[in-house]
């Protein structure tokens, strides 16, 4: 897969799935949807849970990536490159999007404040998980400086 059309399909993920959990989130946030009538009681254990989640898997994704990217042990291919991205941005993306959902769908049943906090925590952590070409780019970089140099 041409690595401008992979990064323009992981875009479209990104802004579609953010946007899909920001609606929802507002939605619950000013009870245009309700799940149920009234407010239920979260268990507290739950609600340490679901914290010890968030903060243990936002920081563990982002370094998941890394660990993933930094196995790149052909940079000169191509194909090898995009795939090993792509697999990477999925797996980080697909992290943050469950512990955002889980969130969300913890505030919209309790209005605990704790939710709405851990899910603007996570929607900030969706910043450092924007597609970019950076590391496509360089990987290509490479291999014209290498071609022109043979």
């Amino acid at each position: 897969m041409n690595s401008k059309s992979l990064i323009r399909n992981l875009k479209i993920l990104f802004f579609v799935a953010f946007t899909i959990q920001l609606v929802l989130f507002v939605s619950f946030a000013f009870q245009w949807i309700k799940l149920s009538p009234n407010s239920a009681s979260i268990p507290i254990a739950l609600e340490r849970y679901t914290l010890l989640i968030t903060m243990l898997s936002i920081p563990g994704a982002l370094k998941l990536y890394s660990m993933i990217m930094s196995k790149n042990k052909h940079p000169e291919n191509k194909d090898f490159t995009t795939a090993l991205y792509k697999k990477a941005y999925i797996t980080r993306f697909g992290i943050l999007f469950f512990v955002a959902s889980l969130n969300i769908v913890l505030y919209a049943i309790s209005f605990n404040q704790n939710f709405m906090l851990l899910t603007l925590i996570t929607f900030t952590a969706y910043i450092f998980s924007y597609p970019s070409e950076g590391y496509l780019n360089i990987t290509e970089e490479i291999n014209d400086e290498d071609d022109r140099q043979e």
